[in-house]
């Protein structure tokens, strides 16, 4: 893999200098869209209400748009926040929920929350998700062949022919429980169920000669899973660290997770498995002003198989993280393996003084195992790299619409809109 250095570095020349024209000594007025939108009388009424416990505060985004792959999409999103407790003492609870559906079938539900209950005392994690999707599955490990499809939030538009298309049906439910151990650390267990069904192998064709062979296929018929269905059901043993300032987009703290999870069969697994999970994130101010400070922002997972096997849709894969976050610059489920590892690096800076536009730099490693082929865990690595816009929806809440350009090796390529920072 080479990497243009200079090129690298001239992106960050701008973004930097960009960044250094936005800042100003002289505290200024915040402002978001509803500001922008709508009368003033309306956004100062708006602006007085400013995060009292028990309320809940929601921003929208609409979706709708068109691919080939998908026909057209219609849907949209809501991000909200409430405070359960006093500030001093209890950070901002969220909820991120969207729905959308499309012209070719397909159906995704999704809603993640994380809740800090009064004093932060107890923290409750959920993902719960139903998808009547299709996808396309390119094999383990990092590999490349034909030029790479552009996509639009992780979902592609084009498909280029080494691709094995793929639909199936997907329930999640992941739900944690956290006990406040003492001041950031929790402790914590965890109910994880994924079942994958009416899983349509589109590419493959056993009755040809020569026969048409996939990757799922291939796979599957090794470890002994069903081609049609199967279970990764089991509990998982949690620790967490988390010192943020605001969950939803941080300016200063850290977090930390590490899981073991257990999947029996007398749980509901179609074999048994085990996994170790872990994630961290932190955040640098780069100046000491309060607000409209630029910052760097770090972001790394990784998910290692213990013992036993899981089916191949279980297996981590790119843009299958909590949010759908990870891998921009690929569409989603293009890099997937036994193991994994994923790093990522974003440089964060105001764009306005008042807070409404800030600007991103990104950079994205992905590493992911295929023990078939024997390619290892940090053998080859998936570079991706971007920019993007924020746009402030809710300065009560700190909360962005996020629109971001990223780029991957071998031509890969997308944008990605959502609501809420990347990580």
């Amino acid at each position: 893999m080479k990497i243009q250095i200079p090129h690298l570095l001239s992106f960050f020349l701008i973004l930097t200098s960009l960044s250094s024209t936005a800042q100003d000594s002289v505290a200024i007025k915040q402002q978001d869209i509803i500001d922008v939108l709508f009368s003033k009388r309306m956004a100062k009424k708006a602006a007085k209400d400013s995060m009292q416990i028990g309320n809940l505060y929601p921003s929208i985004l609409p979706i709708i748009g068109y691919s080939p792959a998908l026909g057209f999409v219609v849907g949209g999103g809501v991000s909200a926040a409430m405070r359960t407790g006093p500030s001093k003492t209890t950070h901002i609870s969220s909820g991120l929920a969207n729905v959308s559906v499309t012209t070719k079938k397909q159906i995704n539900l999704n809603f993640r929350s994380n809740i800090f209950l009064p004093n932060d005392k107890w923290i409750l994690q959920g993902d719960l998700r139903l998808l009547i999707f299709a996808q396309p599955t390119s094999g383990l490990g990092i590999q490349f062949g034909e030029r790479e499809p552009f996509n639009l939030d992780g979902l592609e538009v084009d498909a280029p022919k080494a691709e094995q298309p793929m639909r199936f049906n997907y329930i999640r439910v992941h739900e944690n429980v956290y006990k406040q151990i003492k001041g950031p650390w929790y402790a914590g267990i965890g109910l994880n169920i994924d079942h994958h069904y009416s899983i349509n192998d589109q590419s493959l064709d056993t009755l040809s000669t020569p026969k048409l062979l996939t990757s799922h296929y291939l796979y599957s018929i090794k470890n002994g899973f069903p081609l049609n269905a199967y279970t990764t059901s089991g509990f998982s043993f949690n620790i967490l660290h988390d010192n943020r300032d605001n969950a939803i987009n941080p300016s200063m703290g850290n977090f930390a997770q590490m899981s073991y999870r257990i999947n029996p069969e007398f749980f509901g697994s179609t074999e048994s498995s085990s996994t170790l999970y872990y994630e961290y994130r932190t955040y640098v101010k780069l100046s000491n002003k309060k607000l409209q400070t630029p910052l760097l922002a770090f972001w790394t997972w990784g998910q290692f198989l213990v013992s036993g096997k899981m089916p191949y849709l279980a297996l981590p894969s790119i843009t299958w993280d909590m949010y759908n976050r990870s891998g921009r610059g690929y569409v989603q489920g293009r890099i997937r393996g036994e193991n994994f590892w994923y790093g990522e690096s974003e440089y964060r800076f105001p764009i306005t003084q008042n807070g409404l536009l800030g600007g991103v730099g990104f950079m994205n490693l992905t590493s992911a195992s295929n023990l078939a082929n024997n390619q290892h865990l940090w053998d080859a690595f998936a570079l991706g790299y971007g920019v993007g816009l924020r746009v402030k929806m809710s300065k009560q809440t700190n909360t962005n619409i996020t629109i971001d350009y990223g780029r991957g090796m071998n031509g890969s390529g997308g944008i990605y809109f959502n609501l809420q920072e990347t990580f």
